[in-house]
């Protein structure tokens, strides 16, 4: 079958090979014609473009001989039927009119043949593409035939392979087959030695498992006599991870009970101004009702029901929208640390904090409310039916000035006097702004702290990017072989050796809390400063590191309060973590700037000092090459190594860390989102106000000619002042209140950066200015639209 399927492919062949050659042949043929009808096309158009230009000029010849014709006939009807010359003339007329039409008939002649031309062309152009399609069907019928051949080949060489597997499952089943023979004999022969053998041994094999039931008893009888072992129960506040979650938890209830603070006298000034707006608004009805009888509660419970519906309306729009979003912000940000499974939405409700936002929001608007309607209903009806008098402008420091105030013009001097007119609107917005620039800082500050930690940990301080820790109770000999194996790589440094375990700190007194740290002691103390850079944070100078040196991390220094010079207690732990000896008293030297985890570094005279014991130095710090493969080589070679335990890859922690610390932009985005529209509320209502308490000024303003800018210049000049000085404000504000924050904020295992970036200063007063800026455009068409007659008529 295999034969006769290669004899029919190559018959197929030779009929595709003798197909291609006259497919080729076809297309000469189809190239030639083509060749000759493009010829015959180009002197075709060429004719008809020349036959085009002779009829365009034979046919103005033809109206020429026309035109002169008829002029003859016009000179022929004037003349007297027997006047000698008219039989010339009908002559002459005669033969004009044969020379046009001669010239018409040549051009139709020409016409008929060009046209002749164009029909042989077309039908010259139409058998070309018909053999252009029939060479084409060609082509695919050969391509088919050749997939078929080449389909055909893989058949047959499919075929050829199960033919070959075949014959060696038949060779390979027949050498099983002739083994199985051989075993099987072997099989038994070994059977029959086996049971002569077992006949043999049985009696010994009878008295040693006698024995061995003795052997047994006996080591029972030992485990019988074994004391009861101590028993360690640990509840939720010895897991690390559990008690670091709950600080963390207190930290953020400490900011939450500052961050509202803004929030709350923004929306008590804003009420405040708001409602006393509405209640000058309302001055003669108040007087009418006061008039009447009514007292000053009926009265202001109009204004108290009104702010206190508006304000319980967003209290419960905010804590439906903010219990859903802050709750999964925060665990977000803190996931640098913890691994929380987000629990799903909508979120629970807390009653008892959102019952107190919501009586504290309404609280703030309606004693605010009350302030104001009170401060009006002092007032006699009289005089509450007339309109309030203007307040009393008073000189303001800049006119004690003299040659200052003279130099500045009269719209900056309004605008100057206008800002210290109204303080209780000059406070809201000042307050306001400054809250919502220090908002902006704290974003961008928290977001300096957090993102500078990395780059300073892992670039500046720790010079190291592979840690070897080997198994408890190595010697010396094992960790040579680490050592030499590292260095024999080509891709690693100097190998720097030292003994590391994990203690707890106390302070001073040792009735404090613990604090699980680890702690360094390195054998050769130059050769680690040159992988671990010890240094003061603030003025970058390094720490001595000698023998007897004991130096703590800022962090832990911190917690523990103390300093160099300054005494704490160190426990050595049991299994479990906790502290079962006094502990040693040790006197710190110095505080070296660190950021992740926290360290205690002892030179080894401090160490057997403490210990009473030589330090064991069992874990390697090196460099590595970067060459990933030559790091993955490197890791799975010292992890199959029986007496090595840890292989940490420092690169693999900033990549994590890094990671981690994307989510801190979560709540940057929080706050700039909460500071604009803590601005956009402050600006929009002082800006409705201004403009809505100088309506008549604004009039006169452009009665007496202002333009539009000039108007909105007037009117907005002393908003973008205020909004400078609330923001300069609030940069110092900001100063404070992220340093707050960020030591607030701080979790156990890091210590956050201290410093807030210049451009982050920059960002917040540009945005500042940004959201005074939108809220500006939005009101300059509510200046437009004041009318000029309405508002200066007479408000009698």
């Amino acid at each position: 079958q295999i034969s006769a399927g290669e004899r029919e492919l190559q018959e197929s062949r030779a009929q595709l090979q003798s197909a291609e050659a006259e497919l080729a042949k076809g297309e000469a043929e189809l190239a030639a014609n083509r060749a000759q009808l493009e010829a015959g096309q180009a002197a075709y158009d060429s004719a008809l473009a020349e036959y085009e230009a002779s009829a365009a000029e034979g046919e103005s010849s033809a109206a020429s001989l026309d035109a002169a014709a008829d002029e003859l006939e016009a000179r022929l009807a004037q003349m007297a039927p027997d006047d000698p010359g008219r039989a010339d003339l009908e002559a002459q007329i005669a033969a004009l009119r044969a020379q046009a039409q001669g010239i018409r008939d040549q051009l139709a002649a020409a016409k008929a043949e060009l046209d002749k031309q164009g029909t042989e062309l077309s039908a010259g152009w139409a058998a070309l593409a018909q053999g252009e399609a029939r060479l084409e069907a060609s082509r695919q019928q050969i391509a088919a035939g050749w997939q078929q051949v080449e389909a055909g080949e893989a058949q047959l060489a499919q075929s050829r392979r199960q033919l070959a597997n075949a014959r060696a499952e038949a060779a390979a089943g027949k050498a099983e087959l002739d083994s199985a023979q051989r075993q099987l004999a072997s099989g038994w022969a070994e059977y029959y030695d086996g049971l002569a053998a077992y006949e043999r041994e049985r009696d010994d094999a009878l008295e040693k498992l006698d024995g061995a039931e003795r052997e047994l008893d006996d080591a029972q009888a030992e485990i019988d006599d074994i004391e009861r072992p101590d028993v360690f129960v640990l509840d939720r506040t010895k897991n690390y991870g559990a008690q670091s979650y709950t600080n963390d938890s207190e930290r953020i209830d400490a900011i939450a009970s500052v961050f509202p603070l803004f929030f709350f006298i923004v929306a008590a000034l804003v009420a405040l101004t708001t409602m006393t707006r509405m209640v000058d608004d309302e001055r003669s009805l108040i007087g009418t009702y006061k008039a009447l009888g009514y007292s000053t509660l009926q009265i202001s419970a109009k204004y108290l029901v009104y702010a206190a519906s508006a304000s319980g309306i967003g209290a419960v729009i905010g804590i439906a929208f903010m219990s859903q979003l802050l709750p999964w912000v925060i665990p977000e940000a803190y996931g640098i640390v913890y691994k929380v499974p987000q629990r799903p939405f909508p979120l629970p409700i807390e009653p008892g904090p959102a019952t107190a936002a919501l009586a504290l929001g309404v609280g703030c608007t309606l004693i605010a409310t009350l302030a104001a309607c009170v401060s009006s209903l002092r007032e006699t009806p009289a005089a509450l039916m007339q309109p309030k008098a203007p307040k009393v402008g008073k000189r303001i420091l800049l006119e004690r000035i003299g040659p200052l105030w003279r130099r500045i013009t009269f719209s900056w001097k309004v605008t100057l006097r206008n800002i210290f007119r109204y303080k209780r609107r000059f406070l809201m917005t000042v307050i306001g702004i400054a809250g919502c620039t220090g908002l902006l800082v704290t974003g961008f500050g928290v977001r300096d702290a957090i993102s500078d930690i990395i780059d300073i940990q892992y670039t500046d301080l720790v010079h190291h990017d592979v840690v070897v820790g080997l198994a408890e109770g190595s010697t010396q000999g094992e960790v040579d072989d680490v050592v030499t194996y590292l260095q024999g790589t080509g891709g690693a440094g100097e190998c720097v050796i030292a003994d590391t375990q994990n203690v707890v700190l106390r302070d001073a007194s040792g009735e404090g809390d613990d604090h699980a740290v680890q702690l360094l002691c390195p054998e050769d103390l130059a050769a680690y400063g040159d992988i671990r850079t010890l240094r003061d944070r603030v003025s970058h100078e390094e720490i001595p590191f000698e023998g007897d040196s004991v130096i703590l991390t800022e962090k832990l220094a911190t917690i523990l309060g103390v300093g160099p010079g300054d005494t704490f207690r160190l426990y050595e732990p049991n299994a479990v973590g906790n502290v079962t000896d006094a502990g040693t008293e040790v006197t710190l030297t110095g505080v070296t700037e660190n950021y992740i985890q926290s360290y205690v570094f002892m030179g080894p005279e401090a160490y057997e000092r403490v210990f009473g014991e030589a330090p064991s130095f069992d874990t390697i710090y090196t460099t590595m090459d970067e060459d990933p493969d030559l790091r993955t080589e490197v890791g799975k070679h010292l992890q199959a190594m029986d007496d090595v335990d840890t292989v940490v890859f420092e690169d693999e922690m900033i990549d994590t860390y890094s990671t981690m610390l994307r989510s801190v932009d979560l709540v940057m985005i929080v706050l700039i989102v909460s500071a604009a529209a803590l601005a956009f509320v402050v600006l929009y209502n002082l800006a409705n106000i201004n403009i809505s308490e100088r309506v008549r000024e604004i009039a006169s303003l452009k009665v007496l000619g202002f333009t539009r800018r000039e108007v909105d210049a007037y009117v907005f000049r002393e908003i973008i002042l205020i909004v400078i000085g609330g923001a300069l404000v609030g940069l110092v504000l900001g100063y404070f209140f992220e340093a707050y924050v960020v030591v607030t904020a701080e979790v156990d295992a890091a210590m956050f950066g201290r410093t807030v970036h210049a451009l982050s200063y920059v960002y917040s007063f540009a945005l500042t200015m940004a959201f005074c800026a939108l809220v500006l455009l939005a009101m300059a068409p509510k200046l437009r639209k004041i009318d000029m007659v309405e508002s200066l008529k007479s408000v009698e």
